[in-house]
């Protein structure tokens, strides 16, 4: 997926491989990427309010992958910064974020191939 940010601040965000292409592993990444710039364009919160929550994450992880355990991938952190800016902004609340992953862990699988 080529990817042309649009600022500075929002190229230093993107994961990039060694040839500088953009790095998404899963459709859903992408997807995470696109609705937190666009919650960013929004006034949902700031850029800079974003980083701060985003770099939380990244300690966090650090940590536990220093303590032996498997820290969230990328975009797992991503979605964990995301949900915490949400709820800290009232935006919505664990409670309805929870519902959602509750339904749509019920739909099933979002990304299957059909051969």
């Amino acid at each position: 997926m080529d990817a042309t940010p649009a600022s500075p601040l929002l190229a230093k965000a993107l994961p990039v491989t060694v040839d500088a292409d953009v790095t998404f592993a899963e459709p859903w990444e992408a997807k995470a990427f696109a609705i937190i710039v666009k919650l960013a364009q929004a006034g949902c919160f700031t850029w800079g309010e974003w980083v701060e929550c985003f770099s939380q994450e990244v300690a966090a992880a650090t940590a536990v992958e220093a303590a032996g355990g498997r820290p969230k991938t990328y975009y797992e952190q991503w979605l964990s910064a995301a949900e915490t800016l949400l709820v800290d902004k009232g935006v919505t609340s664990r409670e309805q974020l929870l519902a959602r992953r509750l339904a749509i862990g019920a739909a099933g699988p979002m990304h299957v191939m059909k051969t």
